[in-house]
């Protein structure tokens, strides 16, 4: 046990060393001390881990090009994976926590057929639970808020309503950066409260917020 301790000790203090030589990206989140160390020292707590993308957009979340709002918000969760502090190194793929006209939050699982929506708990970037699993995620109160369970004070994205389904505001389903003068739907990180946390405003959509994501590791079968 000394000899783990003096190891990450050690190891601390090089990746600090690491850190204030540019070795890492300065914004890349998954190379700070704190995450490695929590990495090291303990195992990550099974769950799905939800994290809250570096980078603020505006309405218009269809990157990919018009008609693909689904497929460029998977891209995106992707993308800015790598810049989440999440200590799960097990999870490997992403949903995107947005409703759309495709399928709304509450039912992710239409889209996402592996992702488990029993049994596994809902946790923050930390392995803070956050909700019990999938399936409480909409019908309660979170047992935290998604600012206390480590997703820091945010505004994002949902598109969708108090139940997790899909809201009218929608940017025009992720495609208004502004310049259509449509709103959107936001959801706060400070709120727990079920029917609030997901639906907590409605803004213009050329503001920028977060968008919320996924990571979990598929069910097999």
């Amino acid at each position: 046990m000394t000899v783990r301790i003096l190891f990450v000790i050690f190891f601390y203090i090089f990746a600090s060393g690491c850190l204030s030589d540019k070795t890492c990206s300065d914004q890349d989140r998954s190379c700070s001390p704190k995450a490695t160390l929590m990495n090291l020292l303990f195992s990550a707590p099974e769950g799905i881990y939800m994290y809250a993308s570096n980078t603020s957009f505006n309405g218009k979340l269809t990157v990919l090009g018009p008609g693909s709002l689904d497929s460029s918000l998977n891209f995106l969760c992707g993308q800015e994976r790598i810049f989440s502090n999440i200590i799960d190194t097990k999870c490997s793929k992403y949903a995107p926590l947005v409703s759309t006209t495709l399928v709304s939050a509450s039912s992710l699982n239409a889209l996402y057929a592996d992702l488990p929506t029993t049994g596994v708990p809902i946790r923050g970037p930390f392995g803070t639970q956050i909700s019990l699993d999938f399936a409480n995620l909409f019908t309660v109160n979170l047992d935290v808020t998604l600012e206390a369970g480590g997703l820091g004070n945010q505004t994002f994205w949902s598109f969708g309503d108090g139940n997790g389904d899909a809201a009218a505001d929608n940017c025009n389903n992720g495609e208004d950066d502004g310049a259509l003068s449509t709103l959107g739907q936001i959801g706060n990180t400070q709120v727990s409260t079920q029917g609030s946390w997901f639906a907590t405003d409605i803004r213009s959509c050329a503001q920028p917020h977060k968008i919320l994501c996924l990571c979990y590791v598929p069910t097999s079968g």
